[in-house]
């Protein structure tokens, strides 16, 4: 199932710039709670992409992306 991740983050060193990205994911189950769970290792590795970034919170959005 597709779906869309979205992270809010907040620069570590401004507070307040904040910003939210959007990523398109395709290979979540189709199981909202399996999806969720997997979710949270994607959202991990992205924060480890992006060591000047707070994650603020995520969520994932069924049905959207490319």
């Amino acid at each position: 199932m597709l779906y869309a991740l979205i992270i809010s983050v907040c620069l570590i060193a401004d507070p307040d710039d904040c910003r939210v990205y959007e990523q398109p994911v395709i290979e979540l189950s189709a199981n909202p709670s399996s999806a969720y769970v997997q979710g949270q290792a994607l959202v991990a590795q992205w924060i480890d992409q992006h060591p000047k970034l707070k994650l603020v919170g995520w969520r994932l959005r069924p049905g959207r992306g490319a």
